[in-house]
């Protein structure tokens, strides 16, 4: 084994991601990624309580103890208790693989049940290809800037593309620019412990987001706009510093990571005023004002279609302009969805095929209580 291999510690469960990267050296290359799924799932989903993951394993006719779900949590899926390597793992690669599949796939199936299916729109498409140019090794500017209206599939579409992307994580920002709770919060999301002190959650921060296994890393941050201090924007304010900007600065030169901002049109004026002393540098680690990502005021047709056929709605494309005209109301895609919702559960309740009918009665249920 290599000595990188050699010096991790197998003697506990370590559930921060810096760790299980760590970790991940000890298993083929066909056993990593889902390895780290597994970590990480039995962190969040099991509250890292190993009696709650075989259970669950159990319920989809998993077999493997807890003794040997313990090992593979370790790192010590084929290492003694010395730490020395053995001729044979204590579960087979294939068993392994096919209980961590079981447990994915459940997992899909849940977030599915009784929610809107993710759909793979325009809108989601076009962020997902600003993402991973930015987090592109040979990458020069890999910050980058997304400008949005809310009620476009943003955040869902942030969720999901941290969900399937390994090394990225996404993050609301504070309500009340606290630097001290956005910096818990993210360290829990690297495996911190919620209790952490400022310090060390900091410190499980860059230890997340260094490079490892040759993975790119990125960090999405939710209306960063409330991350801005006013009275810290403009010459003559308290030092014409922003904490936050400081720390992801520091953070992304440190570590190399693909840094992402997302705001709204209302707020770029007042984050990038040209009177600021301070966040002007940031414009330029984004490429210019002309790098950022700039989203349209709607959705398009087409994504209106692809939620609507999500549903199973019938000649969902014959209807794309009165579906489109919905979805450009106040709300925008959230508005859109409600609609298509209730009008699907009013077809279900009617035990018919889900049609543009369905859709005009549930419009018109919606606004009754608004017309009495």
């Amino acid at each position: 084994m290599s000595d990188e291999i050699q010096s991790v510690d197998t003697s506990v469960i370590y559930w921060d991601d810096a760790r299980i990267e760590r970790e991940m050296a000890l298993f083929p290359a066909a056993l990593q990624e889902p390895y780290q799924w597994l970590k990480v799932y039995t962190r969040e989903e099991c509250k890292r309580d190993v009696d709650v993951l075989v259970t669950q394993a159990k319920l989809l006719g998993v077999t493997i103890d807890k003794t040997n779900w313990t090992r593979v949590l370790k790192g010590r899926w084929k290492l003694d208790g010395r730490g020395r390597e053995m001729p044979n793992p204590y579960v087979s690669a294939q068993n392994l693989l096919n209980a961590i599949t079981s447990l994915r796939e459940q997992k899909r199936v849940e977030l599915l049940q009784g929610a809107m299916p993710f759909v793979e729109t325009f809108i989601f498409t076009t962020i997902h290809n600003f993402i991973a140019k930015k987090m592109r090794r040979d990458r020069v500017n890999k910050y980058g800037v997304i400008v949005g209206p809310t009620g476009l599939q943003k955040t869902a579409s942030y969720k999901e593309i941290a969900r399937r992307t390994p090394g990225c994580k996404w993050i609301e920002s504070s309500d009340n620019a606290s630097m001290a709770d956005f910096v818990k919060r993210l360290a829990h999301k690297c495996g911190a412990a919620r209790n952490s002190n400022v310090p060390a959650a900091r410190g499980k921060i860059f230890d997340c987001f260094m490079p490892a296994n040759g993975q790119p890393k990125c960090l999405i941050i939710d209306n960063t706009q409330d991350m801005v201090k006013p009275d810290s924007n403009v010459v003559g304010g308290p030092k014409g510093r922003q904490p936050f900007y400081h720390f992801i600065r520091t953070l992304q030169e440190e570590t190399g990571c693909a840094v992402i901002e997302s705001i709204t049109p209302e707020d770029e004026e007042t984050m990038f005023d040209p009177k600021s002393i301070y966040l002007e540098q940031f414009e330029g680690r984004a490429g210019g004002r002309d790098g950022f990502l700039r989203l349209p005021n709607h959705s398009p047709k087409s994504d209106h279609v692809l939620f609507a056929q999500a549903l199973s709605m019938r000649d969902a494309a014959k209807h794309a302009d009165q579906l489109f005209q919905i979805g450009r109301e106040r709300g925008r895609i959230r508005r859109y969805l409600e609609v298509l919702q209730e009008a699907k559960d009013i077809a279900d309740e009617d035990g018919k095929p889900f049609t543009i009918a369905h859709v005009n009665m549930a419009i018109e249920e919606m606004a009754a209580p608004a017309a009495k």
